[in-house]
């Protein structure tokens, strides 16, 4: 069963909080700045998404950068993927920067690939990029994350984590100030076992264009690549309760708090840092 679109009361409510220049000059700002920080001073919407799903890992993993010594083999294969897959699809013209791509949303380019965006909260500095984002006439209306899977199964389910990441994407681009009033964020899920950057790349822009709650597409009447990619849309909503939850996590980062640990033993199971961990659940075990 497809995974509904969601639809909410607000949408054509909301308008830009600032303007596009405005916008541009702070963000640029803020990026500039990020090269002074030191690293406890910014967190990554990829950290956010992995303390959503365990709390207890964001410890670790402020302490130790993963290598390809403690990472395991799936987590190795799905980044080197998505690096694939940036490069791919990335401009080639190695004189296109930052303020090429701002240049491109100010004069309402449809769509763009892979920018940076920030925002600062609570102290400390949210640092993103979607894999797609594309703009009508300078407003967001598309953000896709490109995950592969590494079970069949997993393409027709979208995970509470992944929910609350699409979420912090879209409010991330809210936060910044941008009319998202028409902005839809979206997985687009494959299995990770034949992944393809040329016909994933391909996959990316008929997304953008084709119409439907949860679709699966069929990239050429002969590939035998990708015979089922799964996109999981959502309307965007501003929604208190994960702003909170979001507030939450990133003053987790910025004042060493307590973790709480996962809720169930099959979390712990497929953790990286369980031999580590004091918090660990035994297999049938539940934290209540």
């Amino acid at each position: 069963m497809g995974i509904p679109f969601l639809t909410i009361d607000m949408a054509g409510e909301q308008a830009h909080t600032k303007s596009v220049g405005e916008i541009r000059r702070h963000q640029l700002d803020l990026l500039k700045a990020l090269g002074e920080d030191t690293p406890d001073n910014v967190v990554s919407f990829d950290t956010l998404e992995t303390q959503h799903y365990c709390e207890q890992k964001a410890v670790f993993e402020r302490a130790e950068r993963p290598t390809e010594e403690n990472r395991p083999e799936r987590l190795l294969r799905a980044q080197e993927q998505h690096n694939q897959l940036v490069e791919a699809s990335a401009n080639t013209d190695e004189e296109y920067d930052v303020d090429d791509v701002w240049d491109d949303i100010e004069a309402g380019d449809v769509s763009l690939l892979y920018p940076p965006l920030v925002h600062e909260m609570v102290g400390m500095t949210l640092y993103a990029r979607p894999t797609y984002l594309r703009f009508v006439d300078s407003h967001p209306t598309q953000l896709t994350l490109v995950r592969g899977v590494t079970k069949e199964g997993y393409l027709d389910q979208l995970f509470p984590n992944e929910r609350f990441l699409l979420w912090c994407y879209g409010t991330l681009l809210d936060r910044i100030g941008f009319d998202v009033s028409d902005l839809s964020i979206r997985y687009l899920k494959y299995p990770q076992a034949k992944f393809d950057v040329v016909e994933l790349s391909r996959a990316q822009m008929l997304v953008a264009v084709e119409d439907g709650d949860d679709i699966s597409i069929q990239l050429d009447e002969n590939a035998t690549i990708h015979p089922n990619i799964r996109r999981h849309p959502l309307e965007y909503e501003r929604d208190p309760d994960r702003g909170k939850q979001l507030r939450d996590y990133v003053s987790f980062w910025r004042d060493g708090g307590d973790p709480t640990g996962a809720s169930h033993w099959k979390q712990c199971a497929s953790c990286r840092f369980r031999p580590e961990c004091d918090l660990v659940l035994a297999e049938g075990e539940q934290r209540r």
